[in-house]
């Protein structure tokens, strides 16, 4: 199945960066393009790639008691748990946690505002693309229990105007 893979916008441009990938490893072509003008083709899974710079990373631990991923209780513990790390009111922001999360384990969670990831999936949806998943452009490493970083792992990005630079350390708590 050939894999579109979408940078959703990172600003007010009309285009949005995209890889095309027949195996969904290695990319056939690329570009930039408005929603209406991206690739298609037929049996195409699409996957939205939100940019790093949408998103902040925070480290908590899930409490035990069964909660489910994509269910009003779980949002709403997320909630909780970081609402006094968080800048936005949380009813504002969508949560994503890491596959895997276990009940009781630290357990990395995705921050972005809503309303630009609802809008960024209803433009690419509204011009035929059915949205399959969403993605980060880049997480934070995995970490064993008690696993550190032998040193700082600094990754820059972005263009000479928008650099981004981002910096991972042990014993980080949000990124």
């Amino acid at each position: 199945m050939t894999m579109l893979a979408i940078l959703l916008s990172d600003s007010d441009t009309t285009g949005h960066a995209y890889a095309v990938s027949a195996d969904g490893i290695a990319v056939d072509s690329h570009g930039a393009a408005p929603a209406a003008l991206l690739p298609v083709a037929p049996r195409q899974e699409v996957v939205a790639v939100v940019p790093a710079g949408r998103l902040s990373w925070q480290r908590t631990t899930l409490p035990r008691g069964g909660h489910k991923a994509d269910t009003p209780r779980l949002r709403a513990v997320l909630g909780g748990l970081l609402e006094e790390r968080l800048l936005d009111d949380v009813e504002s922001l969508h949560f994503a946690i890491e596959p895997h999360a276990r009940a009781g384990a630290p357990v990395w969670v995705a921050v972005c505002e809503k309303a630009w990831l609802q809008g960024e999936l209803r433009l690419l949806e509204s011009a035929g693309h059915r949205i399959a998943r969403v993605v980060p452009e880049r997480s934070p490493l995995p970490l064993e229990a008690g696993g550190e970083l032998p040193l700082p792992l600094v990754h820059v990005s972005g263009t000479p105007e928008q650099p981004l630079v981002t910096v991972a350390t042990s014993g980080c708590s949000g990124v």
